[in-house]
């Protein structure tokens, strides 16, 4: 009899298994997908170099965090039930990043955008939620106000481009058969924008934090 009970008992819990797992997964879906997420860019502050004397009380640039706005092509290019290689081109802008500093020559603030394609990789990528890690290149393009930072002195307003080597990961969560919760962090490693003042380096990291909906089809 106790065999018996312990043959019903392995049988319910393959039975069991076999139902989370089918309930779990997904059919598979469209190979495009677009979306649109929001966030805060943070970006460190640094010191300004080469300033001549006497010096300034705060000789430096702090930078402030943005609302960011990012919107999103993508492609798969590859999937099995394990891993899913998807082709990606996100478009991040960074409007009316805010700067503080006591040297007036430094501008009120920039706007920043950022076109970087590249690949990411999906772990689990039928199932309701997929892990991915992601890494691309492209171009940066900053404009600079034309005001200082205390609206005193104008300022050309200089725009400038440069190399963007983006990575990134993040996590999607399907709240309906064609729909997609995304929450991401991305690294935009960049060329440093014309603040009119030498800023003793010339790369720079802007680290995205953001979120929204992604929609396949």
């Amino acid at each position: 009899m106790s065999r018996k009970w312990s043959e019903v008992g392995l049988a319910i819990v393959v039975l069991l298994g076999t139902a989370t797992t089918a309930l779990a997964q997904f059919p598979e879906e469209q190979k495009n997908e677009a979306g649109g997420l929001i966030g805060r860019s943070f970006i460190a502050g640094h010191a300004i170099t080469g300033t001549l004397l006497p010096p300034l009380t705060f000789n430096r640039i702090n930078f402030g965090k943005p609302i960011s706005f990012q919107g999103t092509y993508a492609r798969r290019i590859k999937v099995s039930d394990l891993v899913a290689y998807v082709f990606e081109a996100p478009v991040t802008y960074q409007r009316d990043v805010d700067l503080l500093s006591s040297n007036d020559n430094v501008p009120a603030d920039y706007n920043a955008l950022f076109i970087t394609p590249g690949i990411r990789v999906h772990l689990f990528p039928n199932t309701l939620i997929s892990p991915w890690v992601a890494a691309g290149g492209g171009f940066g393009r900053f404009t600079a106000s034309k005001h200082g930072v205390f609206n005193v002195l104008p300022l050309p307003g200089h725009s400038k481009t440069t190399s963007v080597i983006d990575f990134g990961f993040g996590l999607d969560v399907r709240i309906r058969r064609n729909w997609k919760l995304r929450a991401e962090m991305r690294d935009f490693y960049s060329g440093v924008p014309d603040l009119n003042v030498n800023q003793g380096r010339t790369r720079f990291h802007n680290v995205w934090i953001g979120g929204g909906v992604v929609i396949p089809f």
